[in-house]
């Protein structure tokens, strides 16, 4: 082909020199032999920040090796619009699509490899569609994102962890996050209807215990839990240190009675039956529900009223039939029981600050008194 020039880059140095890089000077003595050195040049090691220039400047591509696992050459000059002819060896029979984006030909052939060439160079319309269909190619398959997904992909499969596995565990992660953004939305909701509520009811609980009352607790399953958790708060303490125990009783949590009751009458009225043999004027009975209709608190509460007891009610949802009967309430506005629970313990927390900031206050204006 007239007026063809062959670039060989490579070597050990950025000028082609024969003796640093003795593959260069065979070629020279190849080509001086064959009497083609006039179109051959030897350009030597080339920097990164050249590549893309040769390989755009080329109007074909060649990488011949006898075995190549994977060759990065190939794909760069696809990137860059140039045609490849390629050994068909190893990963160059995938990097290269024969016939779409270059020519594969026998290694160490001499003979397919120069008529491959000639195609490419004199063939109407072969180069243009090779160089469109190689920058579709590497744009497909090679990106890094691609090559980054791709040994994800392998790495996932070494270790075992198939689609499955990390569909569920990302099922996992958005369960972990709809909890956390539940349980906000909830509490934004709770907030405006609970903060004065909160701070009246810990008054009325500070105000019996300064006129020598006792609190009475209750509630069924994870409310029972939630009884017992303020319970424990008070009557050890919650925050303030060096406090004298504050009379706390969690209605249910001695089993003797509880069963015998629950066995022989009924399971409706054991609270009620402990509101009878304990309640006192000037007590105050907190009811823990998170639908409001328990129908062993409505009853511990309708004996509590008749008994002059103030009750206090710790709901969910709209309260339920548990709200007219109550002196104050805290409502936690929505029908996730699990979220209901979760507020009703920081609201636990918050009546118990409050009550300790109350009962210190009233210590305090008891020690001034005194000292006048």
């Amino acid at each position: 082909v007239p007026e063809t020039m062959l670039v060989v880059a490579g070597g050990e140095t950025d000028e082609p020199d024969p003796e640093s890089t003795p593959e260069i000077a065979r070629l020279i003595g190849v080509a001086r032999e064959e009497g083609v050195a006039e179109g051959i040049r030897f350009v030597g090691r080339r920097p990164r920040s050249e590549i893309r220039d040769w390989y755009s400047a080329a109007d074909v591509f060649v990488t011949t090796p006898w075995y190549e696992p994977f060759g990065i050459t190939p794909v760069e000059a696809m990137a860059c619009g140039t045609p490849v002819i390629g050994a068909k060896v190893g990963g160059i029979q995938y990097t290269v699509a024969d016939g779409d984006t270059g020519l594969l030909v026998p290694p160490n052939d001499p003979d397919s490899l120069a008529q491959a060439t000639i195609r490419v160079l004199t063939e109407s319309g072969l180069r243009e569609r090779l160089a469109v269909g190689g920058i579709r190619r590497a744009r497909d398959l090679f990106t890094w994102d691609r090559v980054a997904t791709l040994i994800e992909e392998a790495y996932e499969a070494v270790i075992g962890e198939c689609a499955e596995e990390v569909a569920r565990e990302e099922q996992r992660r958005r369960t972990v996050q709809a909890g956390f953004d539940g349980l906000v939305q909830v509490l934004s909701d709770a907030r405006p209807r609970n903060t004065r509520e909160a701070t009246r009811m810990a008054r009325l609980i500070s105000n019996c215990f300064a006129g020598g009352g006792k609190v009475l607790v209750c509630g069924n399953g994870g409310s029972a839990a939630e009884a017992q958790h303020f319970a424990g708060e008070l009557v050890a303490r919650y925050q303030r240190e060096n406090r004298r125990a504050l009379p706390v009783i969690v209605l249910g949590a001695e089993f003797s009675s509880l069963t015998a009751w629950a066995n022989d009458v009924s399971w409706d009225s054991v609270f009620e039956r402990q509101v009878e043999a304990f309640a006192q004027p000037g007590d105050v009975l907190i009811g823990f529900s998170t639908s409001g209709r328990s129908t062993n608190v409505i009853r511990a509460f309708k004996e509590a009223r008749r008994r002059k007891v103030q009750t206090l009610g710790m709901l969910g949802g709209d309260g339920g039939d548990l709200l007219p009967l109550s002196t104050a309430s805290l409502v936690v506005p929505t029908r996730d029981t699990q979220r209901i629970q979760e507020v009703h313990g920081l609201l636990v927390h918050l009546l118990c600050e409050l009550i300790e900031q109350d009962l210190a206050a009233l210590d305090a204006l008891v020690e001034a008194e005194a000292a006048s």
